[in-house]
């Protein structure tokens, strides 16, 4: 088998062979070849190469020359190339690797389109231009088509890292963002749109200074380069950024590590601020999933005209934090005074706590963030009347409840990405947030963590087991200091327990895992924890019809359980609940007295199941039956091993009747 061929002709060549550096080449214009017929689709004929690297020789000679570079190219890298009597043709067939293939099937047919994933990759392989510095000698035609190839391949460098710019930009992603526009700038340092989203990035990244001087250096490249002034839209920007006013009032509390990943629910959010109508923006999602951190994160952004020269939120930017406070008799009382306390508007008790507060905000332009507002829901009203007197206000709801408001655009927030496929290279972990909120973490734990062969697999399987939740990340990866990343993947498969912290800065509530979820249990009514707790008998997920009759779930209660994000719903109509949660509720089900209940109402049921498919299952007409069986193999194997354990015999036999 041949062994594997690397090329590098993004900046200096480089070939190598099983790893060593391909040395031997008898003159550059063998270098040449191999790199033209690398590059070039198809078989080339001898006829056209001899013209294209001694077309100033006569036939004869060139084509002597042709055939002492082949034999050379046969010596060195022979197995990856076809070479008959009239043609010549790079092995596509033989193992390899081109950086401008790969950099090339990373842009896709439109660059602007492509995913930023796939757009890091692009630039990355680009370690310079094509043949950097690669002369091979006399010979006009190989160069004039290195030439076009070189253009052709900094047009396409161009669009992904102007692509890059706009989507940090609008991810509020400002340190990659500055760093591919001045990749960018440093080959067109003309571009003038570029200079702009340069001077916003380092506006929005609170470097004032420097986004002025970039005015100052477009003012004198676009002088030197093209005899021209700056355009009437970039001078606008730099006098708004020059003359920005102090920071509005904000009470928002400094974030001491950069946020994770989030880029589709930052975009999405950012879409519904730059939509007038959206007043009410919820972010709902279970506990531990990071909701404050992004509803702050997008808050940040608004919070001074410097970092950002279009804020629109003049008067302020408010965080109100309402998981301590106290619940009462009167909860709109209770939320309209945590609201007038943060703004500071001293509410007097001979007028309604509500018209004081919605008088104050009536020309107010402000940024709201009702933090943990899952305890007042059922005041949610109290928000809507806010936002109908008050236009100017926008209000952005974290909470672990929907607030099933007609006119709230809401966001879900779930788990960080994780790789569900083992053996992924390095390189391709990184991408993942979850992977890399961990290492991330680790780092704060052990200064010297790495992410590397021997944990990769771990780590991901932590990330598996917790779902992607950032808090459940965070806890496994404050282990490091004391445990192996096997050996926290193997504490997390045995205990929900073991997901504690001892840092005295966070909240009590987000101390463990556990009591992120009593907090949550806390929320439902009896029945609610009751169905709860009984939908944990089941396995790999349920449809509504087994939850109805495995536990007597009504509709309206699911519904409610998806709304406080203890369930998830699929497109397929399929519930299931988170695997830690599953954790929890299992634990609840096992200390209950109706557990063996419970478990003998899906055992039945399954079999039943099974016992409806049989005649399906023992004939030709047997796929539809197994389709529906695969989707429930995972509670068919629990019921049957409920059914053994407790010799329940009547399940037992309908279970081998079919099987």
């Amino acid at each position: 088998m041949a062994e594997t061929l690397t090329l590098r002709l993004l900046g200096k060549p480089e070939v190598k062979l099983r790893g060593n550096a391909v040395t031997g080449f008898i003159s550059s214009k063998a270098q040449a070849l191999l790199f033209y017929l690398a590059v070039a689709r198809g078989a080339q004929t001898r006829e056209s190469l001899a013209a294209l690297l001694w077309g100033e020789m006569p036939a004869a000679h060139a084509s002597k020359n042709l055939r002492n570079v082949l034999s050379n190219l046969r010596a060195l890298v022979g197995e990856h190339l076809c070479i008959s009597r009239s043609e010549v043709m790079f092995d596509r067939d033989a193992p390899y690797w081109l950086d401008v293939e790969m950099f090339l099937d990373a842009l896709g047919d439109d660059p602007s389109r492509q995913d930023v994933q796939d757009l890091h990759h692009a630039v990355e392989l680009a370690q310079g231009d094509f043949l950097e510095g690669f002369y091979a000698g006399d010979t006009l035609g190989f160069e004039e088509w290195a030439l076009g190839e070189r253009s052709l391949l900094n047009t396409l460098l161009v669009q992904a890292l102007h692509t890059l710019v706009v989507k940090h930009l609008e991810r509020q992603e400002y340190a990659a963002g500055i760093e591919y526009a001045n990749r960018l700038l440093a080959i067109e340092p003309w571009r003038e749109e570029t200079r702009r989203h340069l001077m916003l990035l380092y506006a929005r990244s609170r470097q004032r200074s420097a986004a002025l001087a970039q005015y100052e250096i477009c003012k004198r490249v676009l002088r030197d380069e093209l005899a021209a002034e700056p355009m009437q839209e970039t001078t606008a920007l730099y006098e708004r950024i020059l003359s920005a006013a102090a920071p509005p009032p904000h009470n928002l509390p400094p974030q001491l590590t950069p946020l994770v990943g989030r880029a589709k629910e930052l975009a999405q959010i950012n879409a519904y601020l730059n939509n007038p109508s959206a007043q009410l923006i919820t972010l709902v999602g279970a506990g531990g999933m990071g909701k404050t951190r992004l509803a702050l994160h997008i808050a940040e952004a608004g919070i001074d005209p410097e970092t950002n020269p279009d804020a629109p939120f003049a008067d302020g930017v408010f965080l109100i934090a309402l998981a301590d406070t106290a619940a009462s008799e009167d909860a709109r009382g209770a939320l309209l005074q945590a609201i007038a306390d943060t703004l500071g508007v001293e509410l007097k008790s001979a007028v309604p706590a509500q018209a004081q507060l919605l008088n104050y905000l009536r020309d107010k332009s402000v940024l709201l963030i009702l933090d943990n507002f899952e305890q007042f829901v059922g005041e949610a009203r109290a928000v809507s009347d806010i936002l109908r007197f008050a236009p100017r206000v926008r209000v952005i709801v974290t909470t672990r409840v929907r607030l099933n408001l007609k006119h709230e655009y809401l966001v879900e927030i779930g788990g960080l990405e994780y790789p569900v496929l083992r053996g992924l290279p390095l390189d391709a972990l990184v991408d993942y947030s979850g992977v890399s909120l961990f290492v991330q973490c680790a780092q704060r734990t052990r200064s010297d963590f790495e992410l590397r062969d021997d944990n990769a697999g771990h780590i991901a399987r932590i990330c598996e087991l917790v779902e992607g939740a950032p808090l459940g990340i965070e806890l496994a990866a404050s282990w490091l200091r004391v445990l192996s990343t096997q050996e926290i993947a193997r504490e997390i498969e045995a205990s929900l327990d073991f997901l504690v912290t001892a840092a005295q800065d966070a909240p009590e509530r987000q101390r463990s895992v556990r009591a992120v979820f009593e907090y949550s249990w806390n929320l439902l009514s009896p029945t609610e924890q009751e169905i709860f707790r009984s939908l944990a008998v089941f396995r790999g997920g349920f449809h509504r019809q087994a939850a109805a009759h495995v536990v007597g779930a009504s509709l309206p209660v699911l519904a409610t359980l998806v709304d406080q994000s203890l369930l998830r719903r699929s497109a397929g109509g399929r519930f299931a609940i988170h695997e830690l949660l599953h954790s929890y509720a299992d634990e609840k089900l096992a200390a209950d007295a109706a557990n063996e209940r419970v478990h003998d109402a899906h055992c039945l049921y399954f079999a039943e199941l099974l016992e409806q498919h049989q005649a399906e299952l023992k004939s030709e007409d047997v796929g539809s039956a197994l389709t529906i069986l695969g989707v429930e193999r995972e509670n068919v194997r629990a019921a049957w091993n409920w059914a053994v354990r407790h010799r329940r015999v009547r399940e037992m036999n309908l279970f081998m009747d079919c099987l």
